[in-house]
């Protein structure tokens, strides 16, 4: 009842809209449904990107572990093509269509176990792993060969009852002929411009040969000899000659094509590589760095009586805090105030990089964490600098114009102004190795008088006015 209620009201129509829109609302699939279709998906993804990502779970900057992981990619690519030509193979003849299949499949499976059992010998070997890129490329290659052979000669040697091509065996012996580029296209992931200029001329020879052999074998007829060869062009067959030159050029255009689209990739994949180095060289000094800063502030640590560094930071934060309030800051911002005063007595321990060797994408973020944690501790501790020492030279007589201009902060930047001013009011009201500690009126007095050209007017005014509440979360810090 109460859902009905529910439902109605968030519908709000007639009574008749209200029955359509809760019988399509039941149809909703829930937030179940899509989670389950979402991590599907993911898997599925994660499926893909493990069989046929190139840079997958690998160190760029091996070269050994690159082409493996080509190789091993390459191999599942040409699984795939493998059942492209078995596709072939059983169409791909008239009669004995089974036997001949089973057994060129059988033969394909074998070899490509076999340079299986290859990969995955001697990962680390790059002449082992570079031996079994040209194997593979010229498993494929020659397996599109001799996928054509057969087609071709499955519907025209092979079939005698049909002699001759009708237009689906032509369609067919034409798409198995496209294939042989489709292994081109296979080497070509590789991205290695010797191995495409190595294939070349072996692709072209024995393209030439299918040319001149099975796509026009009445040249063999009339090649006794060179005179009957060329009677036999000249007279109304020279279309033969063009289409062989056709199908030559089409190949040196798309040859070109790959060798150019390699070579780019090439490029960009060395200068990715190149980048990846000195990006972690970059981060390895980073983290030297990062160490050697930590160790620095560290030292500030040990240098410090906690006790007492935590007490003059918490007096210093009840102060600021009750000076933002003055200023009419917003509470999150006087709480940013409170934090920043105490960062460098409450965080100093944390920064701490021991047991992170080097850095990675799974530690990255927790060192930039510290890192900008050390930021704010570094930017707390040259605040105390300063305010001591502002102090000091007050007592000495040495406050002039320089040293003020050297010493203000930018007026724009209050939360550190207002730490600044805390932290001087706080020095001023204890014992220090240059002077006792001072009341609180006379605290107030040096500020007004004798440091405001250190401040914003602003800022030294409210600190002014509102000192009475200043002197009480003082004293009870």
């Amino acid at each position: 009842m109460d859902e009905e209620k529910s439902l109605e009201d968030f519908f709000k129509g007639s009574s008749s809209d209200y029955e359509v829109k809760k019988k399509n609302y039941k149809k909703i699939p829930s937030n179940q449904h899509y989670e389950n279709i979402r991590r599907k998906d993911t898997k599925i993804s994660r499926f893909f990107i493990k069989m046929f990502s190139f840079d997958a779970d690998i160190d760029l900057t091996n070269p050994t572990s690159v082409l493996y992981r080509k190789n091993y990619v390459i191999r599942n690519i040409i699984f795939l093509a493998n059942l492209v030509f078995l596709l072939f193979s059983l169409v791909g003849i008239s009669k004995s269509n089974l036997i001949i299949s089973i057994a060129f499949w059988l033969i394909m499976t074998a070899l490509s176990q076999t340079i299986y059992q290859m990969l995955k010998r001697k990962r680390d070997d790059f002449s082992h792993q570079q031996l079994i890129m040209y194997l593979q490329s010229l498993f494929v290659f020659i397996l599109s060969i001799v996928l054509y052979i057969r087609v071709y000669l499955g519907f025209t040697i092979l079939d005698t009852d049909n002699p001759g091509l009708t237009n689906i065996e032509f369609s067919i012996t034409q798409t198995s002929y496209i294939l042989i580029y489709l292994t081109l296209v296979i080497m070509s992931l590789y991205q290695d411009t010797k191995l495409l200029k190595a294939m070349f001329f072996w692709v072209l020879i024995i393209l030439t040969v299918i040319h001149l052999t099975l796509l026009h074998p009445e040249l063999y007829s009339h090649a006794s000899s060179a005179t009957e060869l060329w009677q036999f062009i000249v007279s109304g067959n020279y279309r033969i000659l063009l289409d062989i030159g056709l199908r030559t050029f089409v190949f040196l255009v798309f040859f070109i094509a790959l060798y150019i689209s390699a070579s780019v990739f090439h490029f960009i994949s060395e200068e990715r590589k190149q980048e990846f180095k000195r990006r972690v060289g970059v981060e390895a000094n980073f983290k030297d760095v990062v160490d050697s800063v930590f160790e620095a502030v560290k030292v500030y640590d040990i240098s410090q009586d906690q006790y007492s560094l935590r007490l003059s930071s918490f007096k210093v934060s009840a102060v600021a805090k009750e000076l933002a309030l003055a200023m009419n800051f917003s509470v999150s911002t006087v709480m940013e105030i409170g934090y920043n005063a105490t960062v460098h007595a409450e965080k100093l321990s944390e920064l701490d990089l021991s047991g992170i060797t080097e850095i990675n994408q799974d530690n990255f973020d927790y060192v930039l964490e510290k890192t900008k944690l050390a930021t704010v501790i570094i930017k707390r501790l040259q605040l105390s600098k300063k305010a001591d020492d502002i102090v000091y030279r007050y007592f000495q007589g040495l406050l002039d114009r320089r040293f003020i201009d050297k010493m203000s902060l930018y007026p724009s930047d209050y939360n550190q102004n207002i730490i600044l001013l805390s932290e001087i009011y706080c020095i001023l009201r204890s014992d220090t190795s240059y002077k006792k500690s001072l009341t609180h009126e006379r605290a107030i007095e040096i500020i007004e008088n004798g440091l405001n050209g250190l401040f914003e007017h602003n800022l030294v005014i409210r600190f002014v006015k509102f000192n009475h509440e200043i002197q009480i979360a003082h004293d009870r810090a």
